[in-house]
């Protein structure tokens, strides 16, 4: 399947909502993936404002960032001042030098599918680590998010929002990593954890959502109304991270 750029490309006009709404990502991943990958200098594709990066960091690692939209490689840059900061699509970036890690937080699937997996392992260094993962929305309460999928619905929002019933796993990714002599040692893991949203924090959040953010405005502010009419105060959400983590193969 193809990437779909206006979808991709949406988030730049969302940099703030982004920064402030969006979930970051649990400590003991970021120690994990570091005990995963073997030392050495780190790239991370599609870090938008830095949500993982700024954890990655702080662990006084050598980090480049690949980011495609200059609005948030600029809120990057301010975030994270120790890192450099490559303007570009993963696509047409040429590696300086072998990584040890590669890692992607939420962005892989804007990669070119026919390309992803022959420019990860060009990218990494025999031996070195591949890891990949997401965060999943959840509104805890079943009822809640019942009835917000039902808003959604008559809205015309049948794709990936946070009111499924379950979150969506790295099935495509694991299969597809488990088929490829390249890459060796795949292992899986996941985190979880809850937090409460206010009313307001909620609706931001939806609002960096491409299923919502490509709507017209007219059709996507009745939709967010009608949703904060159910929300009340706010709502405890389930956060899941998934992670899929590889090494590529030794020479």
């Amino acid at each position: 399947m193809a990437v779909d750029r206006e979808r991709s490309v949406v988030f730049g006009q969302a940099v703030e909502l982004y920064e402030a709404a969006r979930p970051g990502y649990p400590d003991r991943l970021v120690t994990e993936v570091l005990e995963y990958a073997p030392d050495g200098p780190v790239l991370e594709v599609g870090a938008g404002t830095g949500k993982a990066t700024a954890a990655f960091a702080a662990r006084g690692i050598d980090l480049t960032c690949v980011e495609p939209d200059a609005r948030m490689a600029a809120a990057l840059a301010a975030k994270c001042p120790g890192v450099r900061v490559e303007i570009g699509i993963f696509e047409d970036y040429t590696p300086d030098r072998p990584f040890a890690l590669l890692y992607s937080a939420q962005a892989w699937h804007w990669v070119d599918p026919e390309r992803r997996w022959d420019l990860a392992h060009a990218a990494l260094a025999p031996s070195g680590a591949l890891a990949l993962f997401w965060n999943h929305y959840l509104v805890t309460d079943p009822g809640l998010r019942a009835t917000l999928a039902e808003v959604d619905h008559r809205h015309g929002v049948s794709s990936y929002s946070s009111h499924q019933d379950t979150p969506v796993r790295n099935e495509e990714v694991q299969h597809l990593l488990s088929g490829d002599p390249r890459f060796t040692d795949l292992d899986e893991r996941s985190y979880s954890w809850t937090e409460w949203y206010d009313a307001t924090r909620y609706l931001d959040l939806v609002r960096t959502i491409p299923a919502y953010r490509i709507l017209p405005a007219e059709r996507r502010e009745p939709l967010l109304a009608e949703l904060a009419s159910v929300l009340g105060d706010g709502v405890e959400m389930t956060f899941v991270t998934d992670l899929t983590l590889v090494r590529r193969a030794p020479a």
